[in-house]
């Protein structure tokens, strides 16, 4: 009987919390969010984003990924990097 009541009652939150969501987003009240992490990179003035300066945006960041991947390959190539492995103490 105990699981059935709280079945309801979870039930019964679900249902309020859902009705709020539609609320919020039928009268437009809902908080803009993703506007506020948007760069200038990703927005126009419209508020569209702007996907060719995404990917040129994007393919920047790899670049400068690919760059500091080939630089730390060859420091380990180099073998000036010694790595050290200590063994925690038991308790």
């Amino acid at each position: 009987m105990k699981s059935i009541r709280y079945s309801n009652m979870i039930l019964t939150v679900i249902a309020v919390l859902l009705t709020l969501n539609l609320w919020t987003l039928w009268t437009g009240t809902a908080p803009q969010v993703a506007a506020d992490f948007a760069t200038p990179a990703q927005a126009q003035n419209e508020g569209l984003a702007n996907a060719g300066a995404q990917r040129n945006q994007m393919i920047d960041l790899l670049r400068k990924q690919v760059a500091a991947t080939e630089s730390l390959t060859a420091l380990l190539k180099s073998g000036t990097v010694k790595v050290k492995v200590d063994m925690p103490e038991s308790k």
